[in-house]
């Protein structure tokens, strides 16, 4: 192999790995916002669920004591469930930024050890004139 063909090589490689590391980001960032949408849906629809049981206990004899507990209950648990949706996908969005560090670190590997072979194409090309 020539040092320019392993210098070649090395930057194809970077470049390839930081391209690899954009695709993980836009991912990274997808899931971000589905996690959103999700949380968003999660909150909706205990907004639903919450709506429907004050027109259930609103035509008895008016809400109080356990009925509003449980409305309570409900509401904090849609939350909870709004907020998991957000921390799940925050967790895989961060998953993926590690990916698109570890595949630049890759890339700048390559290219490094790309100058290595050059530079012992060289020394072999020298020693052979020798």
């Amino acid at each position: 192999m020539t040092a320019a063909g392993a210098i070649g090589q090395g930057k194809a490689a970077q470049n390839a790995a930081n391209v690899q590391a954009q695709l993980y980001e836009r991912q990274a960032q997808r899931d971000r916002e589905i996690g959103a949408l999700n949380a968003r849906r999660q909150r909706e629809e205990a907004e639903r669920l919450a709506g429907t049981q004050r027109a259930l206990l609103g035509s008895q004899e008016g809400g109080s004591g356990s009925a509003l507990l449980v409305q309570e209950d409900l509401g904090a648990e849609g939350e909870f469930n709004a907020r998991l949706a957000e921390a799940n996908a925050e967790a895989v969005a961060s998953s993926k930024m590690t990916q698109a560090v570890l595949s630049r670190a890759e890339g700048r590997g390559a290219r490094q050890a790309s100058y290595f072979r050059a530079g012992t194409a060289l020394l072999k090309g020298a020693s052979a004139w020798a």
